[in-house]
C-alpha cells in the first residue's frame, strides 16, 4: 500500500512538472523566437546578389520565411501558398504572385512551376514573371502561378483547375526539373494519416492520436528544433528521386506528364511551352556553401534522367552556363540576374511563335 502511495505521488508530481514545462515553453518559445530572429539570415554572398539595404533585407526575409502562414491544403493540387501581403512578397490564389502588368491586354501568359518560378529569396520585382512582363509589350499580361515544391503533375492539375474556373489563358509556360519526382505531392503522407483518422472506428481513434499528441507537445517540438530533426524536412526529400521504383524511369514519366499537358493545351487552343530548367550543380555558377555535394550528385542524376524527355520539352539549362557570378541565391533558387536570363529565354521562344 505504501508503494502505491509513493508511486501515485511521483506520477502526480511528474505530470504537474510536464504540464508546467509545456506551459512555460508555449509562452516562452515565441518570445525566444522573436528575440533570436531580429535580423535576416542571409549570408554575405546572398546580400551581394540581392543588393538591398539591411532594412529591406530584414523585411524580405520576414515576408518570405517568418511572417506568413506556411501552406494550406487545396483539393486536387495538394498544398498551396497562402495569401501574402507585404512590401516585397505578395500573393493571392486567384492571380498568383504579384506582377505589375498593364490594365488591359489582348493575351494572357500564365507561368507554372515550383518555388523557382514563384521566386523564393527575391522580391516581386525580380521574379522570372516580372522580368518577362518587363520585356513584353503592353499587349501581354503575365500571371505567376508558381508554388513552392510544385512539380509537373501538380502544375498540370493547377492548370486544369484554372481552365475549369475560366481563366483566360492564351499562352502557358511551364518550368520543370528540380522538383520532379515519381511520388505524390509534399505532405501527402501526413494528410493520409489524417484521413485514416476520420474513417477510423471511434473507439480506436486514441491509438492513432496518442503518439501524435506526445509528438506535438511544445517541449518535444522545442527539443527537436534545437537538437533533433526539423518538423518538416521537405526540401531534401523533395529533390530526391528515390520515390521511383526500379521499373520507373523518371524521364519517361516526365515525358508522359508533358504529353498530357500539351494534349490539354491543344484541346483548349492554348499555346504551351514546357521548359527543362537550369539545375544547380549542372548549370551556371554555384558554391559548395549553398549546395551539399550529395545533393549535387542527386541533381546531376535527375537532370540526366529528365533530359531524355525531348518531345515538347525545351532544355534551357545552357542560358546560365556563361555566368561569371553566382547563378543561385541558395541551394536551388535563382539569383536576380539568373531570373532575368530565364525570362529572356522565355521571351525569345514566345515572340518567335507570335
Amino acid at each position: 500500500m505504501h508503494f502505491f502511495k509513493n508511486f501515485s505521488q511521483i506520477l502526480l508530481i511528474t505530470l504537474i512538472i510536464l504540464f508546467l514545462t509545456n506551459i512555460f515553453v508555449s509562452i516562452g518559445w515565441p518570445i525566444y523566437s522573436k528575440f533570436k530572429e531580429k535580423k535576416h539570415l542571409y549570408s554575405k554572398l546572398q546580400v551581394d546578389l540581392l543588393k538591398m539595404s539591411e532594412e529591406n533585407l530584414n523585411t524580405l526575409y520576414d515576408e518570405l520565411w517568418r511572417n506568413y502562414d506556411k501552406f494550406k491544403f487545396e483539393p486536387f493540387i495538394g498544398h498551396t501558398e497562402t495569401k501574402r501581403t507585404g512590401k516585397f512578397v505578395n500573393f493571392t490564389e486567384e492571380k498568383g504572385r504579384k506582377v505589375i502588368r498593364p490594365s488591359n491586354c489582348n493575351l494572357n501568359i500564365y507561368l507554372y512551376g515550383g518555388s523557382t518560378m514563384f521566386g523564393y529569396n527575391v522580391p516581386d520585382s525580380q521574379t522570372i514573371a516580372q522580368e518577362l512582363q518587363n520585356l513584353l509589350s503592353n499587349n501581354y499580361c503575365v500571371f505567376n502561378q508558381g508554388r513552392s515544391y510544385f512539380y509537373s503533375k501538380q502544375e498540370n492539375n493547377l492548370f486544369a483547375l484554372n481552365i475549369e474556373n475560366e481563366h483566360k489563358i492564351d499562352i502557358a509556360i511551364f518550368l520543370d526539373g528540380v522538383n520532379e519526382r515519381c511520388g505524390g505531392y509534399n505532405y501527402s503522407r501526413y494528410l493520409n494519416r489524417s484521413f485514416s483518422l476520420l474513417v477510423e472506428r471511434p473507439y480506436k481513434m486514441w491509438k492513432t492520436t496518442s503518439l501524435d499528441f506526445l509528438l506535438t507537445l511544445p517541449v518535444v517540438q522545442f527539443y527537436n528544433s534545437l537538437f533533433g530533426n526539423k518538423r518538416w524536412n521537405i526540401m531534401y526529400e523533395n529533390l530526391k528521386i528515390s520515390s521511383c521504383d526500379k521499373e520507373v524511369q523518371l524521364g519517361n514519366l516526365f515525358q508522359h506528364r508533358v504529353n498530357l499537358r500539351h494534349g490539354l493545351c491543344k484541346e483548349n487552343q492554348i499555346q504551351c511551352f514546357s521548359f527543362l530548367q537550369p539545375i544547380a550543380g549542372v548549370h551556371g555558377m554555384q558554391t559548395d556553401k549553398f549546395l551539399h555535394y550529395k545533393l549535387k550528385a542527386g541533381l546531376i542524376k535527375k537532370y540526366n534522367d529528365l533530359k531524355k524527355a525531348n518531345k515538347y520539352v525545351i532544355d534551357i539549362g545552357k542560358v546560365l552556363d556563361e555566368d561569371t557570378s553566382l547563378s543561385y541565391i541558395d541551394g536551388v533558387h535563382y539569383s536576380p540576374e539568373a531570373n532575368l536570363k530565364i525570362a529572356k529565354s522565355f521571351y525569345d521562344y514566345v515572340l518567335k511563335e507570335n
